[in-house]
């Protein structure tokens, strides 16, 4: 069967979305000229602004004001309109369901997640690979392209070009971008910590140091603080770190992201965004598992550790209550990862089971 209209539904954050880019970009291949259009959530419509493969990006917030009844029935009426051939439903909820019987759609396909641990590897699916085994019954076999895909405009480089430029940003100055906050409590580094490694590097001669944050509005809290006055406090290590929290559109971060020599960072949107751009990364990774959701670039460092009989835990609390996982990565072993980013972007990926260095 050739489709000709496909809708794919994925709820969540900007790194779930891009996760499911790979298989955005199978599906085209498979089927040349498809029109392949996208449900995000509310606010996540960025994520895919400017993708070429896909044509047209539905907001729905499923939390709020979409899904009351004289919101959603209307929204589910323009789905109908479109007259889909073809669903995938990353999502699987009673909305998302609801919007593929919309769609009309003979062919339906849902995701399943699988969390089963190979025996071959001793690892579980990276969630690209999960989602795109959906595809199977399209006669579309393992993905052999698993990068993530993520547009940045012109606009948004000469946009950041001229701010950095603005603020002293040299060509031949080694950029780090670090981006402190994390939605997810388990993911998150201590924020002292952070503000240690920010003015370590800003002391370095030929290192300018960005401290990134998304405006209030995203709600992200971590140590009480919102992303724009968390990044004030690790900003405030030194006069020269430039704080560029709340500044920037998504598109503008990846305009940063494409200049930096590395970014510093949880496993969490802004990661998968970096990844997408072929950045160079250091992770900090607890109960996130690296192998499930981390970044499929080999030019990342990926700091974890794994003398933790309960890590990864792919948790959302932390079973033992102290978060040992993310307190046991120290100043040290980030910067030095860092250092190693700075010298060598594309290396074949490192992943550092601790302790590797003392203190």
């Amino acid at each position: 069967m050739n489709y000709q209209r496909a809708l794919f539904i994925r709820f969540g954050g900007i790194g779930d979305i891009l996760l499911a880019t790979p298989s955005v970009r199978a599906l085209h291949t498979a089927f040349p000229g498809i029109e392949i259009d996208f449900v995000v959530g509310g606010g996540m419509a960025a994520a895919l602004a400017g993708h070429p493969l896909v044509r047209r990006v539905w907001t729905f917030d499923k939390r709020g004001v979409d899904s009351r009844f004289d919101h959603f029935l209307p929204f589910l009426m323009r789905i109908a309109q479109v007259k889909y051939d073809l669903t995938i439903n990353l999502h699987p909820s009673a909305k998302s369901y609801l919007m593929v019987a919309a769609s009309g759609a003979k062919t339906r396909l849902t995701f399943r997640k699988c969390m089963e641990i190979d025996p071959q590897t001793g690892k579980v699916a990276h969630a690209v690979d999960d989602f795109a085994k959906e595809l199977l019954p399209l006669g579309i076999g393992p993905l052999t392209d698993r990068s993530l895909d993520f547009d940045v405009p012109p606009a948004a480089q000469e946009s950041v070009a001229q701010r950095l430029s603005s603020l002293g940003v040299l060509a031949k100055d080694r950029l780090l971008v670090i981006n402190p906050a994390a939605s997810r409590p388990l993911n998150r580094w201590p924020l002292e910590r952070f503000r240690e490694v920010a003015g370590y590097w800003a002391a370095q001669p030929g290192v300018k140091v960005a401290v990134t944050g998304a405006p209030p509005s995203f709600k992200t809290v971590m140590d009480g603080l919102d992303e724009v006055s968390l990044a004030l406090e690790v900003a405030g290590a030194d006069s020269r770190i430039l704080n560029l929290a709340g500044l920037l559109t998504v598109q503008e971060f990846g305009a940063l992201l494409q200049r930096a020599d590395t970014l510093l960072t949880c496993d969490t949107g802004p990661m998968h965004i970096g990844a997408a751009l072929q950045t160079p990364l250091v992770v900090l990774s607890g109960a996130a598992d690296p192998n499930r959701t981390g970044p499929l670039t080999d030019n990342s460092t990926v700091l974890i550790d794994y003398s933790l009989p309960c890590i990864p835990c792919r948790d959302r609390i932390c079973a033992r209550g102290d978060v040992m996982c993310m307190q046991n990565l120290t100043v040290p072993q980030v910067n030095l990862s860092i250092e190693e980013r700075f010298r060598a972007a594309r290396r074949n990926k490192i992943e550092i089971a601790l302790p590797i260095i003392d203190g």
